[in-house]
C-alpha cells in the first residue's frame, strides 16, 4: 500500500517537534488507524529518521550522544553493534540489568525494546539521556540513574554516591567495557574512580559479561582492575587474535565472538 507523501512529510514534522510520539499520538492526530501508523513508523525507521520502539518512536536526532561521546562511538562502530546485538540476547524478561557505559553498551539500549518488564540501571550519562527516551514511551522498564561525579570530559558518573547506588542494588546481569583487558594483568581503565566503580558494578551482579571489540586486547590501561576470571563471559568480534582466543578458554571465561 502506497503511503501519502503529504502525511508522511506532516508525521516527520510532528516527531521533529515532540521528539517522540506514539503509535496511538499518530492515530489521533492523522485520523488512521494503529496499523497505519506503525507502517508509518516503519518506513521512516528504515529511511534513518527515527528508532522505532515498542508502541511508538523516537526522532534520531533526540538520542544523539553527547559531543564528548561522539568520537568513542566511531571507533569500531560495526563490530561494537554486533557485539551489542549478541549481548542482549542474555538479557531475559523480568531481569534486572546494569549497563556500565560505553558505547557498545549504548548500543544494546536499542535491543531492550522489545524485553519486558525490565529494570535497567546505569553510571553512563548517554545511556541515562537514551535509557530516559526509551521509557517515554516504552512503560515496563524501569530506568536508573547512579548520579555522582562527573569528571571534565567524561560520559560517565563516578565517585562515593555511584559507588554506593550500586552497592545497594542486586541485579541478575551487568555488562563492562574496560580500557583495556589483557591476560595477566586483566581489566584495566583510565583512573581510580572508574576502577571502584566498575568493581560496584561487577559485583552487585550475579553474573557479569564483559564486552569489547578485539582491538582493546593486549592493551593497559593506568589503574588494573580485576583479572578476567571474575566474568563469566567476553563477548568480542572475530578479530581476536587466536592465542587470546585460547588463553581466556584456559582460564575457564567463555569466549563468544560475533
Amino acid at each position: 500500500m502506497r503511503i501519502p507523501a503529504k502525511r508522511i512529510i506532516e508525521v516527520k514534522n510532528l516527531i521533529k517537534k515532540e521528539k517522540v510520539v506514539t503509535v496511538e499520538r499518530l492515530s489521533e492526530v492523522f485520523n488512521i488507524s494503529p496499523i497505519t501508523a506503525r507502517r508509518d513508523l516503519e518506513r521512516l525507521d528504515t529511511e534513518g529518521f527515527l528508532t522505532k520502539v515498542h508502541g511508538g518512536a523516537i526522532h534520531r536526532e533526540a538520542i544523539e550522544p553527547e559531543p564528548v561521546f561522539s568520537e568513542q562511538i566511531k571507533l569500531q562502530k560495526e563490530e561494537k553493534s554486533e557485539i551489542a546485538a549478541e549481548a542482549s540476547k542474555r538479557i531475559n524478561d523480568g531481569d534486572i540489568v546494569v549497563l556500565e557505559s560505553g558505547s557498545t553498551c549504548l548500543a544494546m539500549v536499542k535491543h531492550l525494546r522489545d524485553k519486558k518488564n525490565i529494570k535497567v540501571s546505569t553510571s553512563g550519562i548517554p545511556l541515562a539521556n537514551e535509557l530516559w527516551n526509551l521509557s517515554m514511551i516504552k512503560n515496563d522498564i524501569e530506568v536508573s540513574v547512579c548520579g555522582g561525579l562527573n569528571r571534565p570530559n567524561s560520559s560517565i558518573y563516578v565517585g562515593p554516591h555511584a559507588i554506593s547506588f550500586f552497592n545497594n542494588i542486586n541485579a541478575d546481569l551487568a555488562f563492562v567495557s574496560p580500557v583495556g583487558i589483557s591476560i595477566d594483568k586483566g581489566i584495566s581503565t583510565a583512573t581510580d574512580l572508574d576502577a571502584e566503580l566498575m568493581k560496584s558494578i561487577v559485583d552487585c551482579s550475579k553474573k557479569a559479561i564483559l564486552l569489547c571489540d578485539s582491538t582493546k586486547f593486549g592493551k593497559y590501561s593506568y589503574i588494573n582492575v580485576m583479572p578476567i576470571s571474575r566474568f563469566s563471559e567476553i563477548i568480542t568480534d572475530k578479530a581476536l587474535d587466536k592465542d587470546y582466543y585460547n588463553k581466556i578458554i584456559d582460564s575457564g571465561v567463555k569466549v563468544t565472538m560475533v
